[in-house]
């Protein structure tokens, strides 16, 4: 398999998990998500990412999310399974559930902790991806998993039979800029494309396919910058990156750490920030937290997710320079 064997382009949403306040899994607020997200138009769906807090979850509960989304998708659009596990026979048991259910794909990134070898990862991979005849994904996100795959890693792993499409979620555009120039030719390459570089680099054809996502903060105007590019609406899909990348600043800041946003932790600020919007992100399972700074919380989403809106910030306001007090007459000295 190749490239040529799929047609995986745009907009992929990796969706939340929402969990109720016991820690369940809250299925209605799930199927709520997709359902919604279908009918917003986006091109993809995955489920049991990094945003979906596949790390919070037991086995039991992974296969039973995947359940979920695949019968509220129902077909309409591509579902990814991310399978991504420390054990081996784990991440080979939920590729085949995925199988089983009627996923379209499966994704894996580096077994968390492990630290592999290439020699180690190449074997993890060909192990996990060997079990389906599933297309497969390969996950590069070292700030969230501790693991860093090079490019040059990335073009071996390509070799496995059934590796179709990178995500590539290095930190810096020039990983990204990288992988496309060495393995585009090849693989269906995903990164942060929702920009008015991504949509140069597709207009140009120099590559790129498609963005993966936190959500649909954004709603139809996500899948819609990718349609606006694909047709040449140059003014249209600028806009909407414009419009990405100030919410973006908003709610996600500066990231010290690399990964987490300006409110809390990445999952958290984005379940917080779709609560404000009416949606069913329902709140985070432990051991992230809710988002709960006071003032500044993500309703700038409110804003942002309306065209037109999410104008550059205003500069604040001048306060008035106050006035010396006026110092007091002194009285002359008694004679």
């Amino acid at each position: 398999m190749d490239r040529n064997d799929v047609t995986w382009r745009g907009y992929w949403s990796a969706a939340v998990t929402p969990f109720t306040s016991t820690g369940a899994v809250d299925e209605q607020a799930l199927r709520d998500v997709v359902t919604q997200s279908v009918g917003q138009g986006v091109h993809g769906i995955c489920v049991n990412g990094s945003t979906g807090e596949w790390f919070s979850q037991t086995l039991s509960e992974r296969r039973r999310v995947a359940e979920v989304v695949a019968e509220a998708v129902g077909g309409q659009t591509p579902t990814v399974v991310g399978v991504t596990a420390t054990r081996v026979s784990d991440a080979v048991d939920l590729a085949k559930h995925a199988a089983q259910i009627g996923a379209d794909s499966v994704i894996a990134a580096p077994p968390p902790l492990a630290r592999p070898t290439y020699r180690e990862l190449e074997s993890y991979y060909s192990e996990i991806f060997d079990a389906t005849d599933l297309p497969a994904w390969l996950y590069n996100f070292p700030q969230d998993n501790g693991h860093a795959i090079s490019v040059d890693e990335l073009v071996r792993l390509s070799a496995i039979p059934t590796v179709v499409a990178v995500k590539q979620s290095a930190p810096g555009i020039e990983e990204l800029i990288a992988t496309i120039e060495a393995v585009g030719s090849t693989l269906r390459v995903f990164g942060n494309m929702l920009s008015r570089l991504g949509a140069a680099l597709i207009r140009s054809g120099f590559g790129g396919d498609g963005h993966f996502g936190s959500g649909m903060l954004l709603g139809a105007q996500m899948p819609a910058f990718f349609e606006a590019t694909w047709k040449g609406d140059v003014a249209g899909a600028e806009e909407i990156a414009a419009r990405y990348a100030r919410l973006m600043d908003r709610i996600a800041g500066a990231r010290p750490d690399g990964y987490n946003w300006a409110f809390g932790g990445m999952q958290s600020t984005l379940k917080a920030a779709m609560n404000v919007l009416g949606e069913s992100g329902a709140i985070p399972a432990s051991p992230s937290c809710r988002s709960t700074t006071p003032r500044t919380s993500p309703r700038s989403a409110r804003s942002c997710a309306r065209p037109g809106c999410c104008a550059p910030p205003r500069r604040p306001a001048t306060r008035p320079v106050e006035q010396p007090l006026r110092q007091r007459r002194r009285r002359p000295p008694p004679d």
